[in-house]
């Protein structure tokens, strides 16, 4: 992670981050303290005072009554805590909404709008007397921080585009059935305030999340002791049967049923399918335990060497065997990009498909600038091709060149061929002598939890620094599939295959194979903290969540170079391709770090800077503190992120929002509930492609 200030010496005890409100605050104005609050639901309109509270729902008995069957009769409770106003969620059946996410816990710092019930449900209205009407920047916590029901975002979960409607669910514990239409979100945990709630020391107050997405149930982990199926951990599953989970440990954990509700003819055709497998399925899931405990799976572990006792190459795992994964090395080649005198630029990997020296790689690898990658790289002038040693621990050496051939830059992938020798002779094929080819999958039989394999040259990899190029020895990680993921404009759900498996930098246009040694998929990209947040953080080998472009989108591709090649080609895609807005902060518009506070009460006066960074007093955590911007010049609907990191530099949490402060100069607050033991913290303001640091040290 970079160095973001803010120096090192804390402990957080809870990553998460709640983001209520970003409101413009006027020049050397501060926020009034709260007094009375104003309720208002349709035309009614109620005063509270700090000293009254409120209860909130169906009961005729609540203060601010709601007529209304999705509101529960006890469904929620205003309190003023002597710093302010505090809505909180006391057990109610639909759920509090803010913002299209379900919470537990609102503090009321301004114009707060909550949905009641349902995340269309009756809009509850609250505004502190002092606050201004008109309503806060809408903000959307993208991470599970304290007080966060659920994992489901705005537009992913049931009631978002792309759900057509769709069966229940059923969950049972110790001998309680709990039912649930569609549009739920399942909470799972120790917490009273959850659907399912499990009282049992080895279990979260938050352990898992069942929620309902386009393609069907799904089930979330969000424990730190895990979820566990037939004693395999599992991070997130597709519920497309009953399904029993075990939570906390996966033999003296409490186990879980969560049954989808289906037809009841198809739930008999199921039954009928499980008595005809028989005992042969219960002899196969044993080999199957018997394999995670022995391969610990679940696991990326770095394998550089295959002395026979570890990894995915030993003889007796039933996956893949020695002998595929050593072909699958042996057709892992290193792409050095190279200047006009012959440095190296870049690389990346890539591996032969054919044996006439065809290549598989990425097209930001071998062809940066092809119509679709954005942005558009730079061309080098040629490209030198290294192929690994038969021993792991010899550095691979540059043998050929080529050159690319055709490339799909929306898909980002490409395929060159091999065209020369290493000092850019023409070579005859006869005379490659190349390793035998990687046969394709069908990356459509890819199933989630699938075993795969990837294979590269990342940075961590590298070994020695010859006089023309940079040496890389090659990297093989393994890990599961985790999902699939949809991309504009591409028009399949299957769009990326995601994974845990682990890669960097230098991976690209590697292969991800299965456990026959057939590619499934090129590895392309890596999602950080560090790549989302914009710091780049080029060269590192990081975890994160992998993306694998399916190698069935490379099949067109490698069809055209298999006749000749085509570098006119360009993307089917490329005319749907969403036009790309220019960077809001590339113009007039400028923005500024200027300081935290405890109560809002800040005029953005006094900068706060990487190298000056501001040291705030009186901080109590866990507490609600407030980090200002000094903004001007950004036009109203500009999209900006906030992410917040802790002093080693890991993000606790992040939240979305649209500009909507006006474009003149406006020092604006964002509200943030930070958790204990931290010594300092740093917001940062996302806008297009630029990012303004704002840390803090307390006292």
């Amino acid at each position: 992670m970079p160095d973001r200030g803010v120096p090192p010496g804390s402990d957080p005890q809870n990553t998460g981050i709640s983001v209520n409100q970003c409101q413009k605050i006027g020049a050397r104005t501060s926020v009034p303290r709260v007094q009375n609050l104003t309720a208002r639901i349709g035309d009614r309109t109620w005063t509270l005072t700090p000293a009254q509270g409120a209860t909130v729902g169906r009961d005729p008995g609540s203060t601010v009554q709601v007529d209304e069957p999705r509101v529960s009769r006890n469904h929620a409770q205003l309190r003023h805590d002597g710093t302010g106003w505090v809505l909180v969620d006391t057990g109610s059946s639909g759920g509090t909404w803010l913002n299209g996410v379900r919470v537990t816990e609102v503090r009321v710092a301004a114009h707060t709008e909550v949905r009641l019930g349902a995340i269309d449900g009756p809009a509850l209205v609250l505004v502190p007397e002092g606050a201004a009407q008109r309503p806060a920047a809408p903000v959307l916590p993208t991470g599970v921080a304290p007080g966060l029901a659920q994992t489901v975002l705005p537009g992913t979960g049931p009631t978002g585009p792309g759900y057509v409607g769709g069966p229940g669910v059923v969950v049972r514990v110790g001998g309680t059935t709990h039912r649930f239409p569609p549009g739920s979100a399942v909470r799972i945990g120790r917490d009273p305030a959850g659907e399912v709630v499990v009282d049992d020391p080895s279990v979260s107050r938050l352990h898992g999340v069942v929620e309902g997405r386009p393609d069907g149930w799904w089930y979330v982990d969000r424990s730190s002791a895990g979820t566990w199926r037939d004693a395999d951990r599992v991070t997130q599953l597709r519920l497309d049967e009953p399904t029993t989970l075990v939570l906390g440990h996966p033999t003296a954990g409490v186990e879980v049923e969560v049954v989808p509700v289906v037809d009841a003819s198809q739930a008999q055709r199921s039954i009928a399918r499980k008595k005809r497998k028989g005992r042969g399925t219960l002899v196969a899931g044993i080999a199957a335990v018997a394999v995670i405990a022995a391969a610990g799976v679940g696991t990326a572990v770095v394998l550089t060497g295959d002395d026979g006792k570890d990894g995915p190459g030993r003889s007796d795992d039933p996956g893949l065997s020695t002998a595929e994964l050593d072909r699958a090395k042996l057709a892992s080649v290193l792409i050095l990009a190279v200047g006009p005198d012959g440095q190296v630029l870049g690389n990346g990997s890539g591996s032969v498909i054919s044996e006439d020296g065809l290549i598989l790689t990425n097209a930001h690898v071998a062809d940066p600038d092809a119509p679709g990658q954005n942005p558009p790289g730079e061309e080098p002038a040629g490209y030198k091709i290294a192929l690994v040693s038969p021993s792991d621990d010899e550095p691979a050496a540059p043998s050929f060149t080529a050159e690319t051939i055709v490339s799909d830059g929306v898909l980002d992938l490409a395929v060159m061929k091999i065209t020369g020798d290493a000092e850019g002779n023409a070579i005859d094929e006869d005379d490659l002598d190349l390793p035998e080819p990687l046969e394709l999958a069908d990356s459509d039989d890819v199933r989630t939890g699938d075993q795969i394999t990837a294979l590269g040259y990342p940075a961590i990899a590298h070994v020695a620094t010859g006089e023309e190029f940079e040496r890389r020895a090659l990297t093989v990680t393994r890990g599961v599939v985790s999902t699939f993921l949809q991309e504009r404009p591409i028009h399949d759900s299957r769009a990326w295959i995601d994974s845990d498996i682990r890669i960097g930098s230098g991976n690209s246009g590697g292969a991800s194979i299965n456990e026959d040694g057939e590619i499934i998929g090129i590895n392309t990209a890596v999602v950080t903290e560090a790549t989302v947040g914009g710091s780049g953080e080029g060269g590192a080998f990081t975890g994160g969540s992998a993306r694998i472009r399916p190698v069935n989108f490379a099949r067109d591709i490698i069809e055209i170079a298999q006749e000749g090649g085509d570098p006119s080609y360009v993307s089917p895609f490329l005319e749907e391709l969403p036009d790309q807005p220019a960077d809001p902060m590339g113009g007039e518009a400028s923005a500024s770090g200027a300081g935290w506070s405890l109560d809002g009460g800040n005029d953005c006066s006094v900068p706060s800077t990487i190298d000056s960074p501001q040291t705030l007093s009186g901080v109590s955590l866990p507490g609600t503190l407030y980090a200002h911007f000094a903004v001007n010049g950004l036009p109203d609907g500009t999209p900006f992120r906030i992410d917040v990191y802790d002093p080693q530099a890991t993000k606790l949490g992040s939240l979305d929002g649209v500009w909507s402060l006006g474009a003149g100069e406006v020092c604006a607050q964002v509200q943030l509930e930070l958790p204990a033991g931290l010594d300092g913290a740093n917001a940062v303001l996302v806008v297009g492609e630029t990012s303004i640091e704002n840390p803090v040290w307390f006292q």
